[in-house]
Order: structure tokens, then sequence, then C-alpha cells
């Protein structure tokens, strides 16, 4: 019978008394315990467990990583591509093209035309003569 419930969640700081606790364990020389489940033995083969869980994770998280790399890196290779297509479809069909706004880039001439404020003078108000 376990000694705790199955989703019981062992933070880091127990994990690391439980192994100085195993680490003292080996050390009792005349320890016999009566339930074989509380062994060195199957302290060591828990320890053991453990330690082969975390190298797993670690190693899990480097791979992770490293896709997580190759995929920033695809991302930008498809980025500088596209980028120089732009380009050759501005160069090649011209600022007011179909084929420009179809790459999702306003044709130069969808731009808002910005016209000029009409001019007042030094009060504020238009110049008006009497």
């Amino acid at each position: 019978m376990s000694n705790i419930k199955p989703d019981t969640r062992v933070t880091a700081q127990e994990a690391d008394a439980d192994i100085d606790s195993y680490l003292a364990l080996k050390a009792i020389a005349d320890y016999i315990p009566r339930n074989p489940a509380h062994s060195v033995e199957a302290a060591t083969a828990a320890y053991n467990g453990l330690r082969s869980a975390e190298e797993d994770v670690l190693l899990a998280e480097n791979t992770l990583a490293a896709a997580r790399d190759a995929v920033m890196e695809a991302r930008r290779s498809l980025r500088n591509v596209i980028i120089g297509a732009k380009n050759e479809v501005r160069v090649i069909y011209g600022l007011n093209s179909n084929e420009l706004a179809s790459l999702g880039i306003k044709k130069k001439s969808d731009h808002a035309r910005h016209s000029s404020p009409a001019k007042k003078n030094g009060s504020g108000t238009a110049s008006s003569t009497n």
C-alpha cells in the first residue's frame, strides 16, 4: 500500500529532502525493514528511476528548444524569400498592379491623398477685405 495518494504532487523541495533522506538511509549499516518495499534496494531503484525520468525531461526540453530554434530559422528564411518576392513583384508589375494587391500590399492608387488645409491668417480666421 502506498503512503501517498497517486495524484499527490511532490514539490522539488520535497524531492530534494527525500534524496537527502535516501542518502542518509544508505549510510545506516544495520537497517533491515520489516516491509521489503521500504528497503535500501527499493529506495535505490526509486532514486534511479527518478534520475532517469529527470534525464528524460532534460533531453526532451533540449529537443524542444532545438525544434523551436529550427522553427524560428525556417520562419526567418520564409520571411526573407517573401520580402524579396514582394520587391520583385513591385519592380516587375508596378505599384498599382493587381499582382501586388494579391500579395496583401496596397496599390499606390489606393492610398488616401492628403490635401493641405485652407490657409488662415494670423488670427485664426480666414482673411477678408473691407
